[in-house]
């Protein structure tokens, strides 16, 4: 694994911050794998504990060749504050978001193919697979002020608000963005994101009628299949798929891996 001229900085700041950005690290590789790849683009955040700012994946990477030593430390104005490597230009959507939502601790971003697909129509995702249903309390909103990427603040700052409370929002004709309180979480979010897209846009390739459950009925689902204890299930079942791949190839991280 490449050695990062500023991973020693990291261990003796805080062992915690190296050990989280392991698990974001992963949690990469693990989106390569479930269909988030898409070159070098994608990327995801971890607010720093000690307030200044986030961690960052560094440009220029696709999201199977991420290490724990592949990130950089911004301040919310978009300052570079550690670390070495490329800063992505859309760092002001996970800046924003983190502002708007102090209970956000880890923020994505990527092109998954299924989702943005669906992004690009006007249809709301319903509760009509179990994926779908992790977004049962606030369902996933549009952002369309813009197709374009995000660069800048105010842009930030817009697509958090259509974001509001939610788990996800879709990037009309550009991609997605998805957050959790934790790397598990969001993770989740933007698997589960992809799988639910994949589901409805299949539905209605089918021409077959249909129609969601009841927003009580998917509410009380929620309820029961997405417990605690069925995350850290999850989150370990894809850990797994990912060492298994890993340990096939004889290597720390999927490179030349082409995702599903």
């Amino acid at each position: 694994m490449p050695h990062s001229p500023y991973s020693d900085a990291l261990h003796r700041q805080d062992g915690s911050i190296a050990t989280v950005l392991h698990d974001v690290a992963r949690a990469h590789r693990i989106l390569e794998l479930e269909g988030h790849g898409d070159m070098s683009m994608g990327h995801l955040s971890y607010r720093d504990p000690h307030g200044r700012g986030l961690w960052l994946k560094q440009g220029n990477l696709g999201l199977e060749e991420v290490t724990g030593e592949d990130f950089i430390l911004i301040d919310f104005d978009g300052n570079v504050l550690e670390g070495q490597g490329l800063r992505h230009l859309e760092w002001p959507l996970h800046s924003e978001i983190m502002l708007a939502r102090p209970e956000v601790n880890v923020v994505g971003h990527s092109h998954p193919f299924h989702s943005t697909i669906f992004g690009a129509t006007d249809a709301e995702l319903g509760p009509y697979v179990n994926h779908a249903v992790w977004f049962a309390h606030h369902g996933v909103p549009r952002f369309t002020e813009t197709s374009h990427i995000i660069t800048t603040q105010p842009l930030g700052t817009a697509v958090a608000r259509t974001l509001g409370p939610a788990e996800a929002v879709l990037l009309a004709n550009h991609g997605v963005a998805f957050v959790g309180r934790n790397v598990k979480e969001a993770t989740l979010s933007g698997i589960f994101l992809e799988k639910a897209a994949k589901a409805q846009l299949a539905l209605a390739a089918s021409g077959l009628g249909h129609a969601p459950p009841s927003a009580a009925e998917t509410i009380e689902k929620h309820e029961v299949i997405y417990p605690e204890r069925a995350k850290d299930n999850y989150w370990m079942y894809f850990n797994r798929k990912l060492d298994a791949l890993e340990g096939r190839a004889g290597s720390g991280a999927l490179r030349g891996y082409e995702g599903a």
